[in-house]
């Protein structure tokens, strides 16, 4: 069964009465609608001039992403079917091969099946104003890899935008904002920082977010497109991006693929059919997040620890479920989390990180320690038995360019740094 899903700007004229509608203001100064909350508007106010095709990609996203988070998976089976019609100013590129690219990406992402229509809007009468030039415009996510990606950069001479997406968690915003706060000053001049919220109003029916990856890549692309930018970096461990699957469950779809290179390269090729003069890439994408964090620790030196303590890797930041919890803290136990742990390890700096693992006592600790028996188990297994190319290609096929044998020696170090960590 497909469930339908038309993303418009609040002032249009709904084209499938069949739909769930999701209106999409116009601009940052509009209220909320009922649908959708945002600081940028459907006209793209908040991010400058870009070309057409990269303001439209945006629009394409951005509903994916509503759609998404608003369809509810069934409970029998993990797939959804997903119709999702997009107001956009040009739909031809939509309804043509730019838009079986972004299907395809889009399933490879969630693991749904999408069928996507455009349909034509008419253009805002807001006019962006334009943006300095930048030579890098990179991702700033909140979480300890972005962090250490921006502090290798420090100090160097290049124009640099940083971007940031938020949801309806305050707690992500708090951690973007105060590693934005930490970065300002250090490099040769203020940090520009770009923060853009965009979420469904109502409480999300899915509780992943794969197709954030598309959102945030397009919403950096149309930035970089529009300053004049060649590139957008995405700073992500690359035991991450690949996101071995730590037991034969675990693979395929099931696998979150938000930074695998086999991402990076569907979205480079959807720009360039395009004609949108930017790429997407990870440059840390054979170093382990003990290795990433070292690099960073070179560059930034002894305070770095302190602004690292308070990003966000975990991926269940579920602190509040438990009496006496915290929902700012890290828990300290699912995957995410230990491979952060475990990153410490391969330097000689202790980890000032407080951990809701840490934090809890008695009935609530062993509650945490319950929900979290899989991933620990999980992970004793992969350290057992090791990690080999089979593994690797069992979450999705890797650019051609890709050094597969370096890859496996990072998940391998990868699993050396998850081994120092101490499981319950």
């Amino acid at each position: 069964m497909t469930t339908a899903y038309e993303v418009l700007p609040h002032d249009g004229q709904q084209h499938e009465p069949s739909a769930t509608a999701l209106h999409w203001p116009r601009t940052r100064a509009h209220s909320p609608t009922p649908t959708v909350t945002c600081t940028l508007g459907w006209d793209l106010d908040l991010l400058g001039p870009a070309p057409a095709a990269a303001a439209d990609l945006v629009r394409i996203a951005a509903s994916a992403y509503l759609a998404d988070r608003s369809a509810r998976r069934p409970l029998t089976t993990f797939a959804r079917t997903i119709g999702l019609t997009v107001h956009t100013v040009d739909p031809a590129p939509w309804n043509a091969s730019p838009g079986r690219l972004a299907e395809n990406l889009l399933s490879w992402l969630t693991g749904d099946a999408w069928h996507l229509h455009a349909v034509p809007a008419a253009p805002g009468g807001h006019l962006p104003a334009p943006v300095p030039d930048a030579d890098d415009v990179m991702l700033l996510s909140g979480g300890l890899d972005s962090l250490c990606g921006a502090a290798d950069h420090l100090g160097d001479r290049a124009e640099r935008i940083h971007l940031s997406h938020y949801d309806g968690s305050t707690v992500i915003r708090h951690a973007q904002q105060q590693t934005s706060a930490w970065l300002n000053g250090r490099g040769r001049q203020p940090l520009r920082h770009l923060s853009v919220k965009l979420c469904q109003t109502h409480s999300a029916a899915e509780s992943s977010s794969r197709s954030r990856s598309l959102l945030f890549a397009a919403l950096a692309s149309a930035v970089a497109a529009g300053a004049s930018s060649p590139r957008v970096t995405v700073p992500e461990n690359g035991f991450t991006s690949i996101n071995p699957p730590l037991t034969a469950a675990r693979g395929g779809a099931l696998s979150t693929r938000s930074t695998h290179p086999g991402t990076f390269a569907r979205i480079n090729e959807l720009l360039a059919s395009l004609d949108i003069p930017v790429t997407v890439a990870n440059p840390y994408a054979y170093l382990t997040k003990g290795q990433l964090l070292a690099r960073a620790l070179d560059r930034a030196g002894q305070p770095l620890l302190l602004a690292g303590a308070e990003t966000l890797s975990c991926s269940k930041l579920d602190g509040n479920w438990y009496s006496g919890g915290d929902p700012t803290l890290n828990c300290g136990l699912c995957l995410a989390c230990l491979v952060r742990r475990g990153s410490f390890t391969a330097t000689p700096h202790h980890d000032t990180t407080t951990y809701l693992v840490h934090h809890l006592t008695g009935a609530a600790h062993q509650l945490l320690l319950d929900r979290r028996r899989k991933d620990v188990h999980d992970v004793r297994q992969a350290i057992a038995r090791g990690i080999d190319d089979t593994d690797i290609l069992a979450v999705g096929e890797l650019p051609p360019d890709t050094h597969l044998d370096a890859v496996v020696d990072m998940c391998q170090r990868g699993l050396q740094e998850l081994n120092h960590v101490p499981l319950p």
